[in-house]
């Protein structure tokens, strides 16, 4: 028996706004994942007609690097930042 490849793989989604539930010692973070989110996007991915920018698997994992560059201390809250804010957009996607 041969496993075969999915004919659907993800792409990406386009950031827009959403409603994330943190906790206090995540907000802290919310602007520097949303900044570096926007940094890493690309705008227009998928031409002018879609518009936006958009995140896709590459960015995705760059993104959760970003608690690399945060003390040791920090790193584990602004990882469950990211993670809230990425799945916080996926859901806004499959909304869209």
């Amino acid at each position: 028996m041969t496993v075969s490849e999915p004919e659907v793989s993800f792409l990406g989604f386009e950031l827009g706004d959403c409603v994330l539930k943190l906790e206090e010692g995540q907000a802290r973070y919310l602007r520097a994942v949303h900044r570096t989110a926007l940094e890493l996007a690309i705008p227009n991915r998928f031409g002018i007609e879609a518009g936006g920018f958009w995140l896709t698997n590459d960015q995705i994992v760059e993104l959760r690097r970003l608690p690399d560059h945060y003390p040791p201390n920090e790193a584990a809250a602004v990882a469950q930042t990211v993670e809230l804010y990425l799945n916080a957009q996926c859901e806004l996607f499959s909304k869209g």
